[in-house]
């Protein structure tokens, strides 16, 4: 295949993105932010798109002194593939869009959404913070109560606003009794998918704790929009589980929660590396890695699979056969994902690994770029709602970033400073450069020395992270070792943060009009895109500079 083609897989993947948050803008009307965010992300993804278009046409043109016969009919062939892959990728994109718009809808019920007073459902998700004042769970609605004995049939996802009370008083160290439940909803449920949870509803027994695949009858009301019901003060009836598998990881998660509890600081960023969960990790800690431009690093992504699948693989080594440890590292990753639970950047990692993990049982090797294209596609084409997420706008931008404009940045420090440095900084570098202009247009400012602190620190949290997964089953088998751990990461923690707290006072890079974002991001962008071209006239003056052979 010809090195100036681009893989149809990327054609596809820009094509579906660009098409995708093209016409979720055109769909919202009511947010200015949200708006904005996505029309940045919209012009990236078009201006690259003409850039893939502008590569084969331009080869062509390069070499067409040297194939004047067949120059037209490969530009013909170029034009065909391109647009075919355009195509397909707005059709991915289309159906995505139209996909999210249905689940967004208000919930189908026969009740008046402002009369209902309670919900029964089941939580798909974890909860997540949402401002200071209450936590979102998306949960998928069951049944509902619109008065006394009033219960009607309800289909329909909605998220849901617990107050952060009532989710944080059932963590460990928290107060678990808020209110109880009023004596009207202690009825026995006159619908016979509700017949169930007759039983639960007459012997009640309060939310212990708030983990998917738990069903609850909530009380509060709906939102104007019908699409948020906020709870009231009162802890939710526990209505039982899904399925065996789901209250094995709740009290699995619980008991974990509750043995890094005792760990104090150093147990909560433990924690928040590998559950996602910043319960027990103190606010100062959260907004130094924010200010620093480390706030990746808390986000559950590659680094922790990476990690976390390096030490299966050297464990499962044991077994004697490296293929074996391979699909031991795999067994591991899965357990993990499904521990930690379902996160637009943890999604990615698992998809990438599956996708090269496939290729590599077929005998293929794709390139990095090509398998994030692809699981973008793939992502973007069944979990819509996560693809409006920032999170994942960022997580597939750093990603990016550090393929292609790390690898460049890696290929110039080449024999100029040693291979674990120049990899640090060149991923540290793609990382901060590429999503950049997401981040300006979101948070409205970006840290100055956020590559610095990324090479400074990131090391240091994935030595945390390997000595803490050491130190959780010693503390298990040997309990009476715990203090002694707890402390030794505890120091680990405050070097971190000591750290983190540094570099997060070194001033930011804040632009207030929207023009002065526009070119902060467009600078940013350019370092990337310079680093790519430097990267490409050192390759060819290193390839001419080799005698030809004839």
């Amino acid at each position: 295949m010809d090195r100036h083609v681009v893989p149809p897989v990327t054609i596809i993947a820009v094509a579906v993105a660009a098409f995708f948050y093209g016409l979720y803008v055109f769909a919202q009307t009511d947010s200015k932010i949200i708006s904005f965010i996505f029309i940045t992300a919209f012009l990236l993804l078009c201006a690259f798109l003409l850039f893939l278009a502008a590569v084969p046409i331009a080869a062509q043109l390069t070499h067409r002194k040297f194939q004047p016969q067949h120059c037209r009919q490969k530009r013909v062939r170029a034009m065909v593939r391109f647009a075919l892959c355009v195509i397909a990728g707005a059709a991915i994109g289309s159906y995505s869009v139209h996909t999210l718009q249905r689940e967004q809808r208000p919930p189908q019920t026969l009740a008046s959404l402002p009369t209902v007073r309670t919900l029964i459902a089941e939580l798909t998700g974890e909860p997540v913070p949402a401002g200071t004042d209450y936590y979102r769970i998306p949960v998928k609605l069951i049944a509902c109560n619109a008065g006394r004995n009033e219960q009607f049939s309800a289909s329909g996802a909605v998220q849901l606003l617990v107050p952060a009370a009532l989710v944080r008083g059932t963590y460990s160290g928290g107060i678990t009794r808020i209110g109880e439940a009023e004596q009207s909803e202690k009825t026995i449920p006159l619908l016979r998918g509700t017949a169930a949870f007759a039983d639960y509803l007459q012997n009640q027994q309060e939310c212990r704790f708030y983990v998917c695949g738990m069903k609850l009858a909530v009380q509060g009301k709906f939102g104007k929009t019908g699409t948020v019901f906020y709870a009231r003060q009162v802890q939710p009836v526990f209505l039982g589980w899904n399925s065996p598998l789901s209250r094995f990881r709740a009290f699995f998660r619980f008991a974990f929660m509750r043995m890094l509890y005792g760990w104090g600081e150093a147990g909560g960023l433990l924690l928040a590396l590998l559950a996602a969960d910043k319960a027990f990790l103190p606010a100062g800690c959260i907004a130094a890695f924010r200010n620093a431009g480390l706030a990746h690093i808390l986000a559950l992504s590659g680094m922790h699979l990476s990690l976390i699948g390096t030490a299966a693989m050297q464990g499962g080594r044991i077994f004697g056969h490296k293929s074996r440890a391979v699909w031991f590292s795999l067994a591991a990753v899965f357990l993990f994902v499904w521990f930690a639970g379902s996160a637009p950047s943890l999604n990615r990692a698992l998809g990438m690994v599956c996708i090269a993990a496939a290729g590599r049982t077929l005998g293929l090797k794709p390139p990095p770029l090509s398998v994030l294209c692809a699981m973008l596609t793939v992502h973007i084409a069944i979990a819509g709602a996560e693809a409006i997420t920032l999170g994942f706008m960022l997580s597939y931008g750093a990603c990016a970033g550090i393929i292609i404009f790390g690898d460049a940045c890696a290929r110039l420090m080449a024999g100029k400073i040693p291979p674990a440095f120049a990899g640090s900084i060149s991923a540290s570098v793609g990382a901060q450069l590429s999503p950049a202009p997401i981040v300006i247009s979101a948070v409205g400012n970006i840290a100055a020395a956020g590559v610095i602190a990324s090479c400074v620190v990131s090391p240091l949290v994935s030595v945390f992270l390997i000595a803490g997964l050491i130190c959780i089953p010693l503390a298990v088998i040997f309990p009476f070792t715990s203090p002694l751990l707890g402390y030794g990461l505890n120091v680990a923690y405050r070097i971190i943060f000591a750290l983190a707290d540094f570099f997060a006072r070194l001033p930011v890079i804040a632009p207030e009009s929207g023009m002065q974002r526009v070119i902060f991001s467009a600078a940013a962008f350019a370092g990337g895109v310079c680093c790519v071209v430097l990267a490409y006239v050192q390759r060819k003056r290193t390839a001419a500079a080799f005698p030809r052979l004839t």
